[in-house]
């Protein structure tokens, strides 16, 4: 169980304004993706800042941007999904080979993805630097293919082949430098264990989250304790 669940772009903390930027654009439809050769969205960064979450959640983002099934007058940000996307996930590790990413890749985009709104595949490789060096590299010719999109997760960006980095759009998520960004989502925690938002003191949130060093999965952890040592419920 977890009582923060990212639902939109809004609930990730992406330092670089630039970067951030970028991702509205794209899901405003602004920006068409891919774009200039880049077919990717590379997402970097410490252990626990919600790289895999927003990974896994942008391909229905992007979908329910394509079928515009969203409020035109709301923000970007607070999008919420509204179209389920089905992406080919690669958990890297564990062997895969450079052979079969490629040969399944090619698969899948010789046939019409009729069931996308965007008339595209969506690839997503969780902790794609346990990949070997020439499996990374084997990306490189795939991503140049039409109707494809990769998304792609890390903690280690030196880890990563230039060529895969230079196809892609580079997101940085690590801990944020608005300290208020951390409380929000802490009072967000506490009423939902049927607290009043200010049952732990901003100044005591604010350390939660210095002490966690950009996880969130430990600072959703520890106030969710802080909680319940006030007497605070999770929700059944």
């Amino acid at each position: 169980m977890s009582l923060f669940a990212p639902s939109c772009l809004d609930d990730f903390l992406i330092n670089n304004t630039a970067e951030r930027e970028v991702l509205e654009l794209i899901l405003s439809r602004q920006l068409p993706f891919p774009f200039n050769g880049k077919s990717g969205i590379l997402l970097h960064g410490t252990y626990g800042t919600g790289k895999s979450t927003l990974g896994f959640l942008l391909p229905s983002l992007l979908e329910t941007a394509y079928a515009g099934n969203y409020p035109q007058t709301s923000p970007i940000g607070q999008m919420q999904v509204v179209e389920d996307a089905i992406p080919e996930i690669f958990r890297c590790g564990g062997g895969l080979s450079s052979t079969a990413i490629v040969k399944h890749i090619t698969m899948c985009n010789s046939r019409n993805p009729f069931h996308h709104y965007g008339q595209t595949d969506y690839f997503l490789f969780d902790e794609v630097d346990k990949l070997t060096l020439s499996a990374q590299q084997s990306l490189k010719s795939v991503m140049d293919l039409k109707r494809c999109q990769f998304i792609f997760t890390t903690n280690y960006l030196d880890r990563i082949d230039d060529g895969i980095i230079n196809r892609s759009f580079l997101i940085e998520m690590n801990q944020s430098a608005d300290a208020n960004a951390y409380v929000l989502i802490g009072q967000s925690i506490l009423q939902k264990m049927s607290l009043v938002s200010t049952a732990l003191p901003v100044a005591a949130i604010t350390a939660i989250a210095n002490k966690a060093k950009g996880s969130l999965r430990t600072f959703a952890s520890d106030v969710t304790i802080a909680g319940v040592k006030l007497g605070g419920r999770l929700p059944q």
